[in-house]
C-alpha cells in the first residue's frame, strides 16, 4: 500500500489504498484500491477484503466521506473520479458522475484529501501545480460529487523543492486544540529515505489559507518523519495515532515495506 485514508464505521475501522500485483515502482499499474478492516488502530492487524474501484483507470489517494446516507470515495490522477457505497461493510462500490468546476487554468488536482467543514459543506485538499510553483488546493461541496475550486490554501516559493508535478503530496487537514492543521510531505520521491519521509505541517485559523512555504522553518508548526501519514483519534481513548506509508525500495526506506505502518502520536 502507498497513499491511503483510515475511516471508521461503527466499531470498525477501515483502511483503502493504492497497490498493485508487484513490488516495483510502476505507478501507471496502480489502477485498483486494497481494502482492510480491523477493530483497533493500536493492537492487532487488519483483515484484508477484495479489491475496490477497478474499474480499468488509474486509481491513486482514495478519500472517503459519509452524507449520512453513502459512503463516497473521491480519488485520481487523471481526472477527479468518484465512486459510491451503501454497503456497512464497504465491500460494494459503484461509480459515480463527479464534476470541478471554477479551477484556474492549468491547475492539476491529485492526491485529494475529503475534510467535513460543517454540517453544510465540505472541503477537499489536493495537491497541484501552479506555474512554478508547488500548491495545495480546496475545493467545495454540498454534495460530495460536485465541487467548485475556492483558492490555494498553501504555496511554495524560494528554495522550497518544484519538481514538475508537485512536491506537496498528500495534504491532510484535521482539528486540534481551536486551530487547523494542514499536513503536506513534500518530497520529491527520489532523493533518499530522509527527503521521502519529509512531512511538513502547519498551523492557520482558517481552513482556506496555511500561508506560503519556502523550505525553512518559517511558518512551520511541526516535522515527521513520515509518508503520506494520515491523523487519527481513538474515539474511546482519545488516543492520537499517525500512519505512514510508501513506495518500496532501498531509497524510499518505507517503515514497513509494503504496509501502512502506525504508532501513537504525542502531542507537545
Amino acid at each position: 500500500m502507498n497513499d491511503h485514508c483510515v475511516v471508521r464505521v461503527g466499531e470498525r475501522w477501515h483502511v483503502f489504498g493504492i497497490t498493485k500485483l508487484t513490488p516495483e515502482v510502476d505507478p501507471h499499474q496502480e489502477r485498483w484500491f486494497c481494502h482492510g478492516s480491523g477493530e483497533s488502530l493500536g493492537e492487532g492487524g487488519f483483515r484484508e477484503h477484495a479489491r475496490v474501484c477497478d474499474f480499468g483507470a488509474r486509481a491513486w489517494a482514495p478519500t472517503l466521506a459519509f452524507d449520512g446516507e453513502r459512503w463516497v470515495m473521491i480519488y485520481g490522477p487523471d481526472r477527479l473520479r468518484a465512486a459510491i457505497c451503501d454497503d456497512p461493510r464497504l465491500e460494494s462500490w459503484h461509480e459515480a458522475p463527479c464534476t470541478l468546476g471554477g479551477g484556474p487554468l492549468g491547475a492539476v488536482l491529485r492526491d485529494g484529501m475529503i475534510f467535513r467543514l460543517d454540517d453544510d459543506s465540505w472541503l477537499l485538499y489536493a495537491t497541484g501545480k501552479r506555474g512554478p510553483e508547488g500548491v495545495v488546493s480546496v475545493c467545495v461541496s454540498e454534495n460530495l460529487l460536485d465541487w467548485r475550486f475556492v483558492r490555494f490554501a498553501l504555496r511554495t516559493e524560494g528554495s522550497a523543492k518544484q519538481p514538475a508535478w508537485g512536491a506537496c503530496e498528500s495534504p491532510f487537514v484535521f482539528r486540534h486544540e481551536g486551530a487547523y492543521w494542514l499536513s503536506i510531505t513534500h518530497t520529491t520521491s527520489g532523493q533518499g529515505p530522509a527527503e521521502y519521509h519529509e512531512t511538513v505541517l502547519f498551523r492557520s485559523q482558517n481552513p482556506f489559507d496555511f500561508g506560503s512555504y519556502d523550505g525553512s522553518e518559517r511558518n512551520v508548526a511541526a516535522r515527521l518523519a513520515a509518508h503520506a501519514p494520515e491523523y487519527l483519534v481513538e474515539p474511546e481513548s482519545g488516543r492520537w495515532y499517525v500512519t505512514s506509508a510508501g513506495w518500496i525500495g532501498e531509497r524510499f526506506g518505507t517503515v514497513i515495506p509494503g504496509s501502512v505502518a502506525i504508532r501513537a502520536l504525542e502531542w507537545r
